[in-house]
C-alpha cells in the first residue's frame, strides 16, 4: 500500500479520538506520515516504570494495555487503556521518567509518533494541549472545542458599553423623573448626589408601588421623599453572573456599578434585566421574579422546569458550577418560600432549613430540597408538622424528585432543645449514636424563620467538636473510595473489577463532601457552608497543604458539573450514570480527579493534621 494511503488511514483513525479530533487535517496528515506501527503480544511489556522517556509518543490502535505501579515492592493496578488512548504523555506533566509499567493484556497494535512531531503538530492546538494536561491534573476550565462566550467570563460593563445611564438628583420631582423615564424608555434611574456618588436607584416597579400606595402629588414630591431602599451594587470587575446573583438575591429591579463596589461609591453604570438579554434568552432574574409572584403550585412546577433547563443550558464547564449552584439554591429557596405563602395556613412556626446538598447550596438537579425544621419551645409542634407534610407534597407537585433519607420524615422536625441534644449526642458518642447516618444534618442552612434557633444548634456543635470527634469523622470518610479508571464503557474499581454504572454520588462526590465537612469543622466552618467554602477554610487553616485542598476543590467542581449536566438531561438526581454518557475528555479529567480524591483521603487518614488543632 502507498505511504500516502497509509497516512490517510492512520489519520482517519486518529481523528475519531481526542486530542487528535481538535487539530486540523494538514497537521494530522503530517503527524501520520512519520508514524510507525508496532505489535505487542499478550503479557509483553511496552514501557517500564522509571525508565527514561522514549523519543516517541504511543497511541493504542487496538487491544488493551494495563498500567502498574511497582514502586512499593508489589504491583498495583493504576489504569486500563484501550483503542485511542495514549502512552507516554506524562512527560508533558512534569514527570521526568515513565510513571508506570505498561503491559499488554491482549495482542496490541500501537502507533508510535516522534515526540518532536507530536509537540509541533498537536500541542500547538489549545484544546489538544488541554486534553494532554488533564492526564496530570484536574482541569475544571475545560470546555468543548466550540462553545459560546459564557456569562461567568463576561464583564457587566461589556453589556452596557458606552450607553448613557439615566440619572437624576434626589431633589428632582417624581413627575420630572417619570417623564424622563418615559421619554428615554428607561427601566431604572440612578439617583446621584452632586459629586456623582450613588444614593439610590429608582425602578419602574418602585415608582408604581409609590403610586399604588397613594404617594400623593408627583409635581410636589421629590425623589428623596420616596424613601427608596439602599441600592444593590457591584464592583467594576463584576461578571454577568455576579450581577445576576446580586439581583436575584436582593430582588432588585436594577443593579448599579460603582467605582469601589460600595453603595455610596462613585457611580459608573446601571444594569437592568433588559441589559441581560445580550447574554441570556431565558433570564434568571425573570424566573425568580415569576416564582415570587406565582399564583399556584402548577405555575411553580413550570418555573422549576424552566430554571433547570436554564441551568443545563449554561452548565458548559466545571467553571460554571459555582454561580449556577448559587442560582439553583435561590430558585429552590424562592419556590419553598412561595409554597408557604400560597398555603392557606400562613407561615408556620420554627426555623426552616435546607440540609444535605441543598443545605450546602450544591443541588443542581431536580432533587427536592432536604427540609429540616427547628421548632421553638413555645411554638406548636403539631402546626409545624402539618405544614411540613404539606410542603413535601407541594415539592412533588412542583416536579421535584424524592430524596433517599437516613430517617423517616418526621425525624427532621423537632424542638430546638431536642436538636441540640441530638447534636451533642452525635458528637460525644459518634459510634454508638451512629453519626454517619446524620452527616447531612451538619450541612444545615436557614431559609425561613428565626435564625437564632439555627445559631443555637451551631453553637452546640462548635462546643463539642474536639480532636477525638474529628478523628472519628475523618476515619468514616475512608469508607468510600473513587474508582480506578474507565475502560471502554465500563468503570473499573481498585481491584480491577468492571461495572456498567459509575456511582458518581457514592464514589466521587461523597468522599469530597465528607472530607470537606471534617476539615471545615476543624477550621470553624460548620453549618451553612458549601464544600468549596470548607476547602477554602482548610487552605487558610493549613496553608502548607494548600495544593491538596485546591486540587480537591477543582475535582469537586468537575464531579458536580458531571452530576448536574447528566442528571438534568436524564431527569434523575445524577447519583449514578452509565460511563457511555461521558466523553473521552470527561473521563480523562475524571481519572485525574480520582487520583486527587485518593491523595485527599490518604492525607485525611494521616492523623498528623490533627496537630493543627
Amino acid at each position: 500500500m502507498e505511504t500516502a494511503a497509509i497516512s490517510h488511514r492512520v489519520a482517519d483513525f486518529l481523528k475519531k479520538h481526542p486530542p487528535f479530533n481538535a487539530i486540523d487535517e494538514a497537521d494530522l496528515l503530517a503527524l501520520a506520515a512519520h508514524g510507525r506501527v508496532r505489535f505487542h503480544e499478550k503479557n509483553q511489556y511496552i514501557l517500564s516504570q522509571g525508565e527514561p522517556h522514549r523519543f516517541q509518543l504511543f497511541v493504542i490502535q487496538q487491544g488493551t494495555v494495563s498500567l502498574w505501579d511497582e514502586s512499593g515492592g508489589h504491583a498495583e493496578l493504576r489504569d486500563m487503556r484501550g483503542a485511542g488512548d495514549m502512552l507516554g504523555t506524562e512527560r508533558y506533566n512534569e514527570a521526568r521518567q515513565c510513571l508506570y509499567t505498561a503491559r499488554a493484556e491482549s495482542d496490541v497494535v500501537i502507533y508510535a509518533f516522534p515526540q518532536d512531531d507530536f509537540s509541533a503538530r498537536v500541542l500547538k492546538h489549545p484544546h489538544a494541549a488541554q486534553y494532554v494536561a488533564a492526564e496530570g491534573q484536574v482541569t475544571p476550565d475545560y470546555q468543548g472545542a466550540a462553545v459560546r462566550h459564557d456569562p461567568h467570563r463576561t464583564f457587566l460593563h461589556a453589556l452596557v458599553g458606552q450607553k448613557t445611564a439615566a440619572t437624576c438628583a434626589p431633589t428632582d420631582t417624581v413627575a420630572d423623573v417619570a417623564g424622563r423615564m418615559l421619554a428615554t424608555g428607561s427601566d431604572a434611574v440612578a439617583v446621584l448626589e452632586a459629586d456623582d456618588r450613588l444614593c439610590a436607584v429608582l425602578t419602574r416597579e418602585a415608582l408604581l408601588h409609590w403610586v399604588a400606595g397613594g404617594g400623593g402629588d408627583a409635581q410636589a414630591h421629590t425623589i428623596e421623599a420616596l424613601g427608596l431602599a439602599p441600592p444593590a451594587v457591584v464592583a467594576p470587575d463584576a461578571s454577568v453572573t455576579d450581577g445576576v446573583l446580586a439581583m436575584a438575591a436582593t430582588g432588585a429591579g436594577a443593579l448599579a456599578i460603582t467605582a469601589d463596589g460600595a453603595a455610596s461609591g462613585r457611580f459608573q453604570a446601571l444594569i437592568t434585566p433588559n441589559d441581560l438579554t445580550a447574554c441570556f434568552g431565558e433570564q434568571p432574574t425573570t424566573i425568580l421574579r415569576d416564582i415570587r409572584q406565582a399564583r399556584s403550585v402548577q405555575e411553580l412546577r413550570a418555573l422549576n422546569q424552566r430554571a433547570r433547563a436554564l441551568t443545563q443550558q449554561y452548565l458548559t464547564s466545571a467553571a460554571s458550577v459555582e454561580w449556577l449552584a448559587r442560582l439553583a439554591h435561590l430558585v429552590d429557596g424562592a419556590i419553598f418560600t412561595r409554597i408557604l405563602a400560597l398555603d392557606a395556613a400562613g407561615q408556620p412556626p420554627g426555623c426552616w432549613c435546607f440540609s444535605g446538598s441543598s443545605g450546602r447550596g450544591e443541588s443542581l438537579t431536580r432533587l427536592a430540597p432536604h427540609l429540616v425544621v427547628i421548632v421553638g419551645d413555645g411554638d406548636s409542634l403539631a402546626t409545624a408538622l402539618a405544614a411540613y407534610h404539606r410542603v413535601l407534597g407541594a415539592f412533588a407537585e412542583c416536579d421535584y424528585l424524592p430524596r433517599e433519607l437516613s430517617y423517616e420524615a418526621p425525624f427532621y422536625l423537632a424542638r430546638s432543645a431536642e436538636w441540640k441534644s441530638r447534636y451533642r449526642g452525635w458528637l460525644r458518642d459518634p459510634v454508638r449514636q451512629e453519626i454517619s447516618r446524620a452527616r447531612t444534618l451538619f450541612d444545615l442552612r436557614p431559609v425561613l424563620g428565626p435564625a437564632a434557633l439555627w445559631q443555637d444548634c451551631q453553637a452546640a456543635i462548635t462546643d463539642e467538636a474536639d480532636r477525638d470527634v474529628l478523628h472519628v469523622l475523618a476515619h468514616d470518610c475512608l469508607a468510600n473510595v473513587p474508582p480506578l479508571t474507565f475502560y471502554e464503557n465500563d468503570v473499573v474499581d481498585s481491584v480491577g473489577e468492571h461495572g456498567s454504572t459509575f456511582r458518581l454520588e457514592h464514589s466521587a462526590l461523597r468522599p469530597l463532601v465528607d472530607v470537606g465537612r471534617v476539615f471545615g469543622m476543624a477550621a470553624g466552618a460548620t453549618l451553612g457552608r458549601s464544600t468549596l467554602e470548607r476547602f477554602a477554610a482548610a487552605r487558610t487553616f493549613m496553608p502548607e497543604h494548600e495544593r491538596i485542598f485546591r486540587e480537591a476543590a477543582d475535582t469537586f467542581r468537575v464531579v458536580l458539573w458531571q452530576q448536574g449536566r447528566v442528571g438534568i438531561d436524564q431527569g434523575t438526581s445524577g447519583a449514578e450514570l452509565p460511563p457511555a454518557l461521558l466523553s473521552r475528555h470527561d473521563r480523562q479529567v475524571l481519572k485525574s480527579g480520582f487520583r486527587s480524591i485518593l491523595r485527599l483521603l490518604e492525607f485525611t487518614a494521616d492523623r498528623s493534621w490533627l496537630g493543627h488543632l
